[in-house]
């Protein structure tokens, strides 16, 4: 910044001589005016190379990370250092990309695998997915196309920045499969109930009556003779019906916010979860299997207390041994390890997949492992390909760092949408292609 002094003492000396009679000495005058403007010239040029030498020692002392490496940007924000964000190229990116990327990294640091209470969170999802549904590719104001409506009000609505199903009275609807249920098979959704008194039902086996609607009133359901789950305050959560083991109680977590409810069928033992909590362990549960899924959705559900649903996926497997598998086909690909949006931060979801492969590690020494990375097609090829290799890296260090897995028995690779294992032109197709495949070496 210019001195400020400086330019006071050029402006009173400029109206002291503006006063002065005619006849005054005018180079006197101009002498002392060319001395104050280059007092303010010199001022000017002092603070420009402070600022100069500022930004240099700056850029000495930034730690430059990239994009899709948030422990590195973390740990350089934790340290008081600069940080210079850049994209797979090397890219510094623009000031608003870089203070995204810094708030996604500080809201990743809370969300770490195998601490606190995912400690002993152990679902896996199935690797093959047979329907998959965020709402992001329907029209707001209209009933998803893909949902096999029966009756009530729906919508797809937007919310906090992303599109999911608004349910504003008793309404039911099915998710039609392509095949049967198979013996291990899993679904995920995520429930916002806004008030006590709602509830869902939610059947994986034929009706009981072909005519006849699925309902469900006040946390029973109607026209179904087999296990089916629940998911309300009031009414209880859990598995219930059919003649088999039966879990329900109370929980309240749902009508906070969107929540994850997650179920796995492996034969007869059935878990159920709410987000990091396991709800439901029931060993001999009646669950039948059918090419639908039925969904009810009832209780006190109105245009000002609505039900809203998001991300639904069925998919067939689950937890497998994972060295039967590599030592029969030579290779596993799997869902269980997420990653954040866009990133190679590792989700806590992902910490019952990691702590298998670390135990199978630590079990068979002999055993070494390439790590692959593999995406969709959404987006540039070499981006993608950039974040598959991060993401390899990441499941790589993760493992060295945290299990005490040796580094020299693990590779990595990231291959981007080169690979798919299914057409992308489907969601659940995309699903499919985003993956870790783990290769015994």
């Amino acid at each position: 910044m210019i001195n400020r002094s400086t330019t006071a003492i050029a402006m009173m000396v400029t109206a002291l001589f503006v006063f002065q009679p005619q006849n005054a000495n005018a180079q006197l005058f101009k002498k002392i005016q060319d001395a104050a403007e280059r007092g303010v010239k010199r001022a000017a040029e002092r603070e420009a190379e402070r600022r100069a030498d500022q930004a240099t020692t700056e850029a000495i002392d930034a730690v430059v990370c990239a994009v899709t490496d948030t422990v590195c940007i973390r740990d350089a924000r934790n340290q008081g250092r600069s940080v210079t964000v850049t994209d797979a190229s090397g890219r510094p990116l623009s000031p608003d990309e870089q203070a995204s990327a810094m708030a996604g990294a500080d809201d990743a640091s809370a969300l770490r695998p195998g601490e606190g209470v995912w400690a002993n969170y152990d679902f896996v999802p199935g690797n093959r997915a047979l329907f998959v549904e965020h709402f992001e590719d329907e029209y707001v104001g209209d009933v998803p196309r893909r949902l096999g409506f029966l009756r009530g009000n729906m919508e797809t609505v937007e919310w906090q920045g992303s599109q999911l199903l608004r349910l504003t009275s008793d309404a039911a609807f099915t998710l039609d499969l392509p095949e049967t249920l198979p013996t291990r098979f899993t679904i995920e959704f995520d429930l916002y109930a806004t008030d006590y008194w709602q509830s869902l039902c939610l059947a994986t086996g034929p009706l009981g009556e072909r005519d006849e609607p699925f309902t469900c009133f006040q946390g029973r359901a109607k026209n179904y003779d087999s296990a089916f789950f629940t998911v309300a305050d009031y009414f209880k959560t859990g598995l219930r019906g059919g003649s088999g083991g039966e879990s329900t109680a109370r929980q309240s977590r749902t009508q906070n916010s969107l929540t994850p409810v997650r179920i796995i069928a492996d034969g007869q033992y059935v878990k159920m979860f709410l987000g990091e909590t396991r709800v439901v362990n029931v060993p001999n549960a009646d669950l039948a299997r059918g090419q639908q899924i039925h969904i009810f959705v009832g209780g006190e559900v109105t245009q000002a207390q609505p039900v809203y649903l998001d991300n639904l996926r069925v998919a067939a497997g689950g937890r497998e041994i994972l060295y039967e598998r590599l030592v029969a086909d030579g290779r596993y690909s799997t869902q269980g390890i997420l990653f954040a949006t866009g990133s190679a931060t590792l989700r806590p979801e992902s910490t019952p997949t990691l702590k298998e492969i670390a135990r199978t590690l630590d079990r068979h020494q002999d055993l070494r492992l390439r790590i692959e990375g593999h995406t969709d097609n959404t987006g540039s090829e070499a981006t993608n390909r950039a974040l598959s290799e991060a993401r390899a890296a990441a499941v790589r260090e993760h493992l060295v760092h945290t299990y005490g897995i040796a580094a020299e028995r693990l590779e990595t690779e990231g291959f981007g949408p080169s690979r798919p294992v299914a057409q992308n032109n489907t969601p659940e197709g995309r699903e499919s292609n985003r993956r870790v495949e783990l290769v015994k070496l």
